[in-house]
C-alpha cells in the first residue's frame, strides 16, 4: 500500500495537478463592469467596449488594454472566451509599447484545439510551453498568473501549468520584474471578465468600506461615499494612520478640482516639511515641499480625473511614482523621522481618494 500513499503524493504535487487557490474575497476587481476607469488604451481605441458587464475587444486594428497600475509581485485572476481560431493574449510586468510581449511577458490566448508548443494556448509566449493545454472553444476559460519576484506560476482552468524559476531562462531574467498588466487585441473577437488582483505585500489603509486604520477624531469631515470613495468636504484637520510606518510603499489613488490642494504626510512630518505634494501647480505633483525637491516632469492627469501615485520611502530617501512616471527617484530627506504615521493632508479644498494601501519594507 505503501506505494498508493507515494502514488497519490505525487499526483498532489504534480505541476498539472489542481493546487489550493487563493479565495475570491483575498482579491481586489480591477473592472468595475461599466467603463474603463483604472485602464488605459494602446492602439485601436474603438476596439475596446464595455457590453452587458463584459470587456469586449472587437478585433479592430491591434493593440492592448492596459492597466493605470504597474505591478511587481502580484496574484491576478481573469476569465475569457474567445471565438473558434481566435488569438489573444494576457500581458504582464510590460512596458507601455505597441508590442509589450517583445521585453514583458504575454500568457498566449489562442484557439488552437489543445495543441502544446512556445506559442500554443497557455503558453509563456515565444518562452515556454505549458505542461498541458486546456482550452475550451467558445467557453469561458480562467488564467490565474502568480508573478512573485522570479517564480512564475500559470494555472489555465485551475490547473497550474507553468511553475518556472526566471532566472534559470537568460531571456526570462532579463524580461522586467514590473510592469503594466494588460489584455492583447490581436484582430480577433474575444471577451474578458472579472479581471482581479491581489498585490502581494500589502495591507488595506482604506478599501472603501471604513476608516479603521485611521485617527478620526477631530479630523473633520472625511466621508466615505456609496461607491467606495474617501472624500473630504474641505472642513476639518489632516487624517492620519493609527500605525508609524518606517520603511514603505504607499499606493494611494487620487483627484482634485479646480484649485486643489492637498499632499501626504510622511513619517509623521506634522510641519509639512516632508510632504509629497498633490497640486495644479505648473511643475506638477510629487514635489516634496520642505525640502524644495521638484519632480522631473509634470505627469498630473487632467483636473478631476484620478491620478495613481506610488511613494516609496527607505531610509532617508524618497521616490514617488506617478501615472507611469517616476518623477523623483531616491531624493534625500535630511533630518527626516526615522519612523511616523502617514497623513492625508487637508489644506481647505475638497478631495477624493481611494484604493490606498501600504506595503512594509524590510
Amino acid at each position: 500500500m505503501r506505494w498508493l500513499a507515494l502514488l497519490g503524493l505525487m499526483l498532489l504535487t504534480s505541476p498539472i495537478a489542481a493546487q489550493s487557490l487563493p479565495k475570491d474575497e483575498d482579491f481586489v476587481p480591477l473592472f468595475n463592469g461599466e467603463n474603463f476607469d483604472g485602464w488605459s488604451i494602446i492602439g485601436d481605441k474603438n476596439a475596446w467596449q464595455v457590453r452587458d458587464g463584459l470587456i469586449v475587444c472587437t478585433g479592430e486594428g491591434s493593440g492592448w488594454l492596459k492597466t493605470n497600475w504597474e505591478f511587481d509581485d502580484f496574484i491576478f485572476r481573469v476569465e475569457w472566451r474567445i471565438k473558434s481560431g481566435g488569438n489573444s493574449g494576457v500581458f504582464f510586468r510590460a512596458l507601455p509599447v505597441a508590442d509589450p510581449w517583445v521585453n514583458g511577458f504575454e500568457i498566449q490566448i489562442l484557439d488552437d484545439k489543445g495543441k502544446i508548443g512556445p506559442t500554443n494556448c497557455g503558453a509563456v509566449y515565444g518562452l515556454a510551453a505549458p505542461k498541458a493545454n486546456l482550452v475550451k472553444s467558445g467557453e469561458w476559460n480562467t488564467y490565474e498568473i502568480h508573478a512573485i519576484g522570479d517564480r512564475l506560476q500559470v494555472y489555465f482552468n485551475g490547473i497550474l501549468v507553468h511553475d518556472l524559476d526566471l532566472n534559470s531562462n537568460p531571456e526570462m531574467a532579463k524580461r522586467p520584474k514590473r510592469g503594466y498588466i494588460g489584455l492583447q487585441n490581436h484582430g480577433d473577437y474575444v471577451e474578458f471578465r472579472n479581471p482581479r488582483i491581489k498585490e502581494v505585500g500589502f495591507k488595506w489603509l482604506f478599501n472603501g468600506k471604513d476608516l479603521s486604520e485611521w485617527k478620526t477624531e477631530g479630523a473633520g469631515e472625511w466621508k466615505i461615499l456609496p461607491n467606495g470613495i474617501l472624500h473630504y468636504t474641505g472642513k476639518g484637520s489632516h487624517l492620519w494612520t493609527k500605525e508609524s510606518f518606517r520603511n514603505f510603499v504607499l499606493r494611494v489613488e487620487w483627484r482634485i478640482e479646480k484649485g486643489g490642494d492637498s499632499g501626504i504626510y510622511l513619517r509623521g512630518d506634522v510641519t509639512g516639511r516632508a510632504q509629497a505634494n498633490i497640486w495644479e501647480n505648473p511643475m506638477g505633483s510629487g514635489q516634496i515641499w520642505g525640502y524644495n525637491i521638484s519632480p522631473k516632469k509634470r505627469m498630473d492627469a487632467p483636473t478631476g480625473e484620478w491620478n495613481y501615485m506610488e511613494i516609496r520611502m527607505v531610509g532617508n530617501k524618497v521616490s514617488v511614482w506617478l501615472n507611469g512616471e517616476w518623477v523623483i527617484e531616491d531624493a534625500e530627506l535630511k533630518g527626516i523621522a526615522e519612523e511616523g504615521p502617514i497623513a492625508l493632508q487637508h489644506h481647505g479644498t475638497p478631495l477624493w481618494f481611494r484604493n490606498i494601501r501600504v506595503k512594509v519594507l524590510p
